[in-house]
């Protein structure tokens, strides 16, 4: 296993770790908004997965510089904010379709963890591609 592959492991398990971390705070947060809000709530959250989404694959570690270590670090910082940011708001739509459609959640739960492992692949295959 590559250097470059073992550090974007890492930096996956630390995103998830953190996404983990802030479930509660996140379900917290939630309660504050009235169930009327929620499909606005709802709304913005799919624009930010989608702006989100965009930014993560337009990046490529292709045009990286992987050889240094500032280029590596420039790229696993920007790859896992966008990885993080698309944890918790994956979470965040989650927890907000339990409260407003409680019949979907276990759907909407597996299709985000389904989405949330495609994006893992999609960033390591990526790596693989520009080692290559």
């Amino acid at each position: 296993m590559s250097l470059y592959l073992k550090e974007n492991i890492i930096k996956n398990i630390v995103v998830i770790l953190i996404a983990t971390f802030l479930l509660s705070t996140i379900s917290e947060a939630l309660t504050q908004i009235k169930v009327e809000q929620m499909n606005d709530f709802l709304l913005m959250i799919s624009m930010l997965l989608v702006t989100v989404s965009f930014a993560n694959f337009a990046f490529t570690y292709e045009k990286s510089k992987l050889k240094t270590i500032s280029g590596r670090f420039l790229s696993h910082t920007a790859t896992g904010i966008f990885m993080l940011l698309t944890a918790l708001l994956l979470e965040s739509m989650v927890f907000a379709v339990q409260v407003v459609y409680p019949f979907f959640y276990p759907l909407i739960l597996w299709f985000s963890l389904l989405l949330y492992c495609g994006i893992i692949l999609y960033d390591a295959w990526d790596i693989a591609r520009a080692e290559q």
